[in-house]
């Protein structure tokens, strides 16, 4: 809920990454939001901004981070702040549910076939080993071979942590990143950054490019 009650916003929530400091002992959600478009809120002309860009948020239940990614990379932007400084109020409503961990690729297999509803989860580590970060998130895209009984993950958006940022606030240290897997004992994640249109040029678009990899602990549930 906005200041002055100008506006209250329902956004279902993308993925999840609890990070997890071995350090000190204590621990934190962060939640990416769906993706809107700019837009011209209750407005009576166009509902649309022009130049357009996309908009998303992380919160955590301190936090927060806008991201504004337009097509012209020079135009990204993020505005930072703490909840109480900036909105009403923020209102999580997270409903935890039984599933079932599906451990062999036949059950993933076979549950993928079945049509029923699967999450996935991704364990990874930072180099320091300071921080474990649980990344979850619904498998949007589940490919299955019921012959070989492979099968693979490729969806997102999802959070992924940069170990390596020393921004101040922890909800400004993550990517937006697609992850995809095909086995439990590692991850590949494509990661949107400004891109050059081509080889040497100065011109940059918004793009998930970067490809990174992590020895991680994966699940597939089913709910």
């Amino acid at each position: 809920m906005t200041k002055n009650r100008t506006n209250n916003a329902r956004i279902q929530v993308e993925a999840r990454c609890e990070m997890i400091d071995l350090e000190n002992g204590t621990k934190e959600n962060y939640y990416l939001v769906a993706s809107c478009k700019g837009e011209d809120t209750y407005g009576k002309g166009c509902l649309f901004l022009v130049p357009n860009y996309d908009f998303c948020m992380i919160y955590s239940s301190k936090d927060f981070m806008i991201i504004r990614t337009h097509g012209n990379a020079e135009l990204n932007n993020t505005t930072v702040g703490d909840n109480q400084g900036h909105f009403l109020d923020v209102n999580f409503h997270i409903k935890m549910v039984d599933a079932e961990v599906l451990e062999e690729n036949e059950k993933i297999v076979q549950a993928t076939l079945s049509n029923r509803l699967l999450n996935g989860r991704t364990e990874i580590i930072d180099k320091t080993g300071r921080f474990r970060a649980m990344i979850e998130f619904p498998i949007k895209t589940m490919n299955v071979n019921d012959i070989s009984m492979m099968y693979q993950v490729d969806t997102g958006p999802i959070l992924l942590p940069d170990f390596a940022s020393t921004k101040e606030r922890i909800v400004e240290r993550f990517n937006l990143a697609y992850v995809a897997y095909n086995r439990p004992n590692e991850a590949y994640f494509v990661i949107l950054e400004p891109t050059p249109i081509k080889d040497g040029s100065k011109d940059k678009v918004s793009h998930y490019s970067r490809v990174t990899r992590f020895d991680a602990k994966n699940l597939v549930v089913a709910l």
